[in-house]
């Protein structure tokens, strides 16, 4: 048996597919690549595949996460080739490596995500900024920046404070009447270093 950890991206129509689907969806594009999936133990079996923290219908991301167990010892760029060739329209594996089994769990090794995040009218910018300012503290508002066409961002813990959190804070302050008005996409994923003001990423 073999883990691999593995950095995808989802772009276009598959920001659609919810996160819940994730693990079904990966486990039919390794049938189809000619890997087998290790299952669960228990009552119900099910694919051994764990994904990292969720994102709302809709967002784009340059930088998920997820593990997966096959019963076969499989190189990792053998998975991203064979995934890849089997993998819908808008999803694409990046990255791979083997992790040891006893090793830690996936959604313990990373602490924070960073995200671009645009209104819809620019003119909304500066206050979409003040807000997320104030409403966040330092400790989880890790960094915030404007670039050329909108603000990046950096989020402690991407589990409780994802994009979902940050278009809440948006509404109630009325920088924005809702999801409509702003475009965000998760750029990276991994641990905070705060001496060096970026993120570890995961692979």
């Amino acid at each position: 048996m073999s883990r691999l950890r593995m950095i995808f991206e989802k772009r276009d129509f598959a920001c659609f597919v919810r996160h819940v689907e994730l693990p079904q969806l990966f486990g039919r594009i390794a049938r189809r690549a000619g890997l087998k999936v290790a299952l669960t133990q228990g009552m119900s079996p099910h694919p051994h595949i764990v994904m990292g923290p969720a994102l709302p219908v809709g967002v784009i991301s340059l930088c998920e996460a997820a593990e997966i167990w096959f019963d076969e010892n499989v190189p990792p760029e053998e998975a991203l080739e064979k995934m890849n060739a089997q993998a819908p329209t808008g999803f694409r594996f990046l990255r791979a490596a083997r992790i040891a089994p006893d090793a830690m769990s996936l959604n313990k090794c990373f602490d924070a995500a960073s995200y671009w995040l645009c209104p819809r009218d620019m003119d909304k910018l500066a206050a979409v900024k003040s807000v997320l300012s104030e409403e966040f503290g330092a400790e989880t508002l890790l960094a915030l920046r404007e670039c050329g066409d909108g603000l990046e961002l950096v989020m402690h813990d991407p589990s409780q404070t994802g994009p979902g959190a940050l278009v809440k804070a948006l509404i109630a302050r009325e920088a924005i009447s809702g999801w409509p008005e702003v475009c965000i996409a998760r750029l990276r994923l991994g641990r905070w270093r705060a001496d060096k003001g970026e993120i570890a990423p995961l692979l």
